[in-house]
């Protein structure tokens, strides 16, 4: 019989594998995957068979709306990789069959190491953060059935649903902002669509920031100096299309463009 390690790696190749040819697992695939530590631990393990560069983190049901949809009691943190991570203007594989969506969000760029430990102070945080960004993320579920009731265990093992990340302008003057107030419009096709603000993301973007540092000391990770941290969604889960072309309206802060294509 197969160790519980090597049931992990095996989890954890299938996950990747999924996430590069565009497949669904079943969901009795986590059945064995119990806890969020458990479920890091398979992430991990599919990040490691990715053989990529992990250059963040994202942040995942950051509002109450997203934890009911997926079937979770709280935020969780997703591997950013470097090759995935785009420039406005880009092109995207857009893959139906696995949900794949985009989101508004703000982001944030660690100017130093952020090794607080697990309750990390919010001006230490704040102190080693270089800069703030908006931008789009794309998400996917490699998961029948999708993100809807996922639970945990999905969740976490599969990256917390990231695909990708188009990286927009920096945002000037952003440590004097309301970053609850700020804005966002999904722009699918030149149709205005779902809206929301900075508040939709746990209250405030920043106490995501300070949360994911908390999270990622937690699981032995911590935040390194160069890291983007994507807070979450601000306008909700947008579902996207081969053709769709994308653009997340920041009003004054700017717009973020994706475009999608088939498989």
């Amino acid at each position: 019989m197969d160790s519980a390690a090597d049931q992990v790696t095996a989890l954890a190749k299938g996950i990747w594998q999924a996430r590069e040819n565009g497949s669904l697992l079943p969901r009795d695939a986590v059945k064995d995957v119990v806890g969020r530590d458990a479920a890091y631990a398979v992430q991990m393990a599919a990040a490691d068979a990715a053989g990529l560069t992990r250059a963040g983190w994202k942040i995942a049901a950051t509002s109450a709306v997203a934890q009911d949809l997926i079937g979770v009691d709280g935020p969780s943190l997703g591997p950013v990789f470097a090759e995935h991570i785009f420039e406005p203007g880009a092109t995207c594989v857009a893959r139906p069959n696995q949900g794949m969506a985009i989101e508004c969000e703000i982001a944030f760029v660690m100017a130093g190491d952020c090794d607080f430990g697990i309750s990390p102070a919010r001006d230490a945080v704040l102190a080693a953060t270089e800069t703030a960004r908006i931008g789009i993320e794309v998400v996917g579920c490699r998961f029948e059935g999708g993100v809807k009731a996922a639970g945990p265990a999905i969740l976490i093992s599969d990256f917390s649903f990231n695909v990708a990340l188009v990286r927009g302008p920096e945002i000037r003057g952003w440590r004097d902002m309301d970053l609850s107030a700020v804005d966002a419009c999904a722009v699918v096709n030149g149709e205005r669509g779902n809206t929301g603000t900075g508040a939709a993301v746990m209250g405030d973007p920043v106490t995501a920031l300070v949360w994911a540092a908390g999270e990622a000391a937690r699981i032995g990770r911590p935040l390194k100096a160069g890291d983007i941290i994507t807070t979450g969604t601000m306008t909700g889960v947008v579902p996207v299309k081969p053709g769709d072309q994308v653009i997340g309206d920041f009003g004054a802060l700017g717009q973020v463009e994706v475009n999608f294509i088939e498989d």
